[in-house]
């Protein structure tokens, strides 16, 4: 049975549920749902495994808050020794509007901490799921943008975007990185 490892970041904490900088947990909470995973709280994760086919999938949250998410990620790089082509990490993206997805084989951080985390530990040649939530306007900081709660409106989109996050992620899992990017990369179909 292959094993996949299928990280989530964000922040832990009712407080950041449904801000911006949780977007990788919300995508990784819609993809337990569908799998029906039942989280388990750890030290320095959650944790939801869960069975497809012939494919055992790690659903992980880390509990180190974003900019250490590659302490997490290396507990489980430690114990199971999942090669990083079976390893993908979902995310925010900034640089890309609300409701647009982008898959990767590999890249740098583009100046996300918690994906410059887990580079630090793994090198920049994994997988990754970014999800986008634009930028913050002129008066508002980057800080106080991506740890800012979606607006009502977002909030009313997120199922879709999530589901639609989630669909890309067993994409990959079924036909391999290359067509699940060029089936899900780009803007999520909003109706």
């Amino acid at each position: 049975m292959k094993e996949f490892l299928i990280v989530g970041l964000g922040n832990p904490g009712k407080q950041y549920q449904l801000t911006r900088h949780n977007a990788g947990f919300l995508v990784l909470e819609q993809l337990a749902r569908i799998y029906r995973g039942r989280w388990q709280k750890h030290n320095r994760y959650c944790q939801a495994v869960v069975t497809d086919q012939e494919r055992r999938l790690h659903l992980v949250k880390p509990l180190t808050y974003m900019n250490r998410s590659g302490e997490a990620v290396k507990i489980f790089l430690d114990q199971y020794h999942f090669p990083l082509e079976r390893v993908i990490i979902i995310s925010d993206d900034t640089a890309l509007p609300f409701g647009k997805i982008r898959m990767k084989p590999r890249g740098s951080s583009g100046g996300h901490n918690g994906l410059a985390s887990i580079i630090a530990v793994t090198g920049p040649d994994f997988p990754r799921l970014r999800v986008g939530i634009g930028s913050p306007s002129d008066r508002e900081g980057m800080v106080d943008y991506v740890l800012g709660c979606f607006t009502a409106e977002e909030q009313a989109l997120l199922p879709v975007i999530t589901r639609w996050a989630a669909q890309a992620i067993i994409a990959w899992l079924e036909e391999g990185i290359e067509k699940a990017m060029s089936k899900y990369n780009g803007p999520v179909p909003l109706e």
